[in-house]
């Protein structure tokens, strides 16, 4: 009876830890963060918690979801990457992901709630009610609006998501010729913009000569050089979105 309970003991002891090292293998990991170039058969992001990374695209292994394909990865992009764990010694380091996976909504923003906003116009959802995240940048009624979240979505009326990341109409650059009605604007690509401010413009003060600013507008018409600033604030960070200054 006792060599009986003991080889059944070890049995389940065997089976625990052959349980536990498949778990351990079938574990998977997950990185998110913008894209940042594209090559052929593989992407670099900046990973919101490793930093740059290169995930290498496998034909026989990478698996898409949401609006991601091997061929459709743009600069930009907000994706999520699941991969299994390992990470070369390169720099950057480097994944083969099993899975990648970008979800997106555009369209205009409409109701402004708290720390939530309505978007209409999406091709595939057409209304969604968006809860926001810490840092976002400003959301303002009636201007296009895209942006980035995990997949997950709450099915009621409007269906809801939780953005990740948050794309509205911005430019950024050095101040010039500043006066009480607005100021000339030159982006870091050379583009000079007349940025107007006015009554309903939120800001703390006129920005002043050479200083770096984000203005916030409702859209640029293409080719057109004058924008009429919905709000002015410090640039976002360089290696994400911050809340801005306002």
């Amino acid at each position: 009876m006792k060599k009986t309970l003991l080889a059944i003991m070890l049995i389940f002891t065997l089976l625990v830890v052959c349980s536990a090292a498949f778990s351990a293998e079938m574990q998977s990991y997950t990185l998110e963060g913008l894209i940042t170039e594209v090559g052929e058969g593989y992407f670099i992001m900046a990973d919101i918690g490793q930093g740059e990374v290169r995930v290498n695209l496998d034909d026989t292994v990478t698996a898409y979801d949401g609006v991601a394909s091997k061929d459709g990865m743009t600069i930009e992009q907000y994706v999520y990457v699941r991969y299994n764990g390992v990470l070369t010694r390169d720099v950057p380091p480097q994944v083969t992901a099993e899975k990648v996976s970008c979800y997106v909504v555009s369209g205009t923003a409409t109701d402004i709630l708290d720390n939530a906003f309505t978007v209409e116009g999406d091709t595939v959802l057409g209304t969604v009610l968006v809860h926001g995240y810490e840092g976002m940048p400003p959301v303002y009624r009636g201007v296009p609006i895209t942006l980035y979240y995990n997949g997950v979505m709450a099915l009621s009326y409007p269906p809801q998501i939780t953005a990740a990341y948050l794309v509205v109409p911005t430019l950024t650059g050095i101040v010039s010729s500043a006066g009480e009605s607005g100021f000339t604007l030159t982006t870091d690509s050379g583009m000079v913009y007349t940025v107007a401010v006015t009554e309903e413009t939120t800001l703390f003060s006129l920005p002043a000569d050479g200083e770096r600013v984000t203005a916030y507008y409702d859209g640029l018409p293409e080719n057109e050089t004058t924008v009429s600033a919905l709000a002015v604030a410090v640039p976002e960070a360089e290696n994400g979105q911050s809340a801005p200054e306002i």
